[in-house]
């Protein structure tokens, strides 16, 4: 790749921590984990409808996190690119 091909493809870099949802799934596990996961990929579930269960369970996440991280649109996302 030549520095011609290279300058329409900037480095990508992540700062900060990752989005409040990813710090949380790297922190449960088992049937937590598996709940959390299963809440995230379903349409059933809102983002309202995710985040009242998580702070309901005194889980502290992002309102807006939610559907950020579900959208690809978090810096989870972008740390993997």
């Amino acid at each position: 790749m030549a520095l011609a091909d290279r300058v329409t493809q900037p480095p990508n870099r992540v700062h900060g921590l990752p989005c409040s949802v990813g710090a949380l799934l790297d922190a449960l596990d088992g049937p937590e984990l598996a709940a959390l996961q299963h809440m995230l990929a379903s349409r059933e579930w809102s983002q309202a409808d995710v985040w009242k269960a998580l702070t309901d369970e005194g889980y502290a996440v992002g309102h807006q996190s939610i559907n950020r991280h579900r959208g690809g649109k978090c810096r989870c996302a972008r740390a993997t690119k």
